[in-house]
């Protein structure tokens, strides 16, 4: 009589990380369990995440797509149901609810998976086809992948930049409401005025979501050069966007604008050490009510109410202020380089993406260019003019010094 004993506690034959195939002593038996099987792939695929130091966040992330396309099929990877026609389906359901980016970043996320559980060097074919008696192939292909062949595949009218009269109805209504608030005894007087230091500092420096929501005070810098903005002068960014296995990407930002670093000296001298009248000062740039610091959905909540209240589309997020930072840069006619450089993306192509200059901007660089280009004809006529008299004078000079008399309109 054998005895029957779960998977997970069998000894393994391979010795890398992820390996399935499992040795079983003599007279011992292995429990087909589907669901013991998946949880062990699922395991694995973490392990060889984590062996290239991908962050938790980033594995629970594609763990959970995997588990939801296995709810959503009812069927276990090796079946015969996660074939081509699943994906297709599956891509479709999410089509009607998602946008295009994330729907990319799903199929990602599986063909990651299908890709570890394929691999020879972990094995899991072997098991799947002894226990079960299949194994499918890697169904997720370029035919029924949204197809990528461009960088920005958002929706257009989501993050995009805003014009200067949706930016001053923004911003501009904050502080009258502020003022409204405090006549009326309101406590949500305090919790405005971090809005519009939150909401300035997002704009004015060209933040992310999460680079906004997780200063501390000890991130503003002095800059020599910039001696008039005082401790203001640049901030530096610690949880800048992480490339794949990476830690959060490191910056500093210079201060561009005076009125930005005024609101911010307020708010940093006279409205933050209000939250904390009653409780130790721990250093966060914008708190909450109850001491905590503010979160990324906290952030876009308090975005919705101001952008709801200037009446701006719904469409609008918070990312359209890093958008409007970049194009406002770019028509003051700072260098791209240094665009790029100071919202932290790694190509200039990438900040192209959040640049859409109004119409002002370009028919002053077409009058500019056309200007110009008046000056240099001018300016050659002058110098051909300049050239025949300087040529006249001398054959002037040559015939006098021969006694004969010049030509009539030599």
């Amino acid at each position: 009589m054998s005895t029957t004993i779960d998977l997970p506690t069998c000894r393994t034959r391979r010795s890398g990380p992820g390996s399935s195939t499992h040795g079983v002593p003599d007279g011992v038996a292995r429990l087909r369990s589907p669901s013991v099987v998946f949880e062990q792939t699922l395991t694995g695929f973490g392990d060889s995440q984590r062996a290239r130091h991908l962050g938790p966040d980033t594995i629970r992330g594609r763990e959970r797509t995997v588990r939801q396309l296995q709810a959503f099929s009812g069927a276990f990877p090796w079946q015969p149901a996660w074939g081509a026609p699943l994906y297709d389906r599956w891509s479709s359901a999410l089509a009607e609810k998602v946008a295009t980016s994330t729907v990319i970043a799903q199929q990602q996320k599986v063909g990651l998976y299908l890709t570890y559980l394929c691999e020879p060097a972990y094995g899991w074919r072997e098991v799947c086809q002894e226990l079960f008696g299949t194994f499918n192939e890697q169904a997720l292909w370029d035919l029924n992948r949204v197809r990528h062949s461009q960088e920005y595949v958002g929706r257009p009218n989501r993050n995009r930049p805003l014009t200067r009269p949706e930016i001053r109805s923004l911003i501009g209504q904050i502080d009258p409401e502020i003022r409204r608030l405090q006549s009326v005894g309101h406590k949500g007087a305090l919790s405005a005025a971090r809005d519009l230091a939150l909401l300035t500092t997002t704009y004015a420096w060209g933040l992310r979501r999460r680079e906004a929501a997780r200063l501390d005070l000890h991130d503003w810098r002095r800059q020599p050069r910039l001696p008039e903005f005082g401790d203001f002068g640049g901030l530096a960014v610690r949880w800048g966007k992480a490339m794949a296995g990476q830690p959060p990407r490191r910056r500093t930002v210079v201060s561009v604008w005076p009125w930005a670093v005024s609101t911010v000296r307020f708010y940093v001298e006279h409205v933050r050490p209000l939250f904390y009248q009653d409780s130790r000062d721990d250093g966060v740039m914008f708190p909450t009510e109850r001491g905590s610091r503010i979160s990324e959905r906290s952030l876009n909540d308090r975005f919705a109410h101001w952008r709801d209240k200037a009446g701006l589309a719904e469409e609008l997020g918070p990312h359209c202020l890093r958008h409007t930072y970049v194009t406002r840069l770019i028509e003051s006619g700072y260098d791209a380089g240094f665009v790029t450089e100071q919202v932290g993306h790694s190509h200039a192509a990438t900040t192209a993406i959040y640049t859409a200059l109004s119409s002002e901007y370009k028919n002053l660089q077409v009058r500019q260019h056309l200007e110009a280009a008046e000056a240099e004809v001018l300016r050659l006529a002058f110098a051909q003019a300049d050239l025949e008299a300087e040529c006249d004078e001398e054959l002037a000079i040559t015939l006098a010094l021969q006694g004969a008399e010049p030509r009539r309109g030599a």
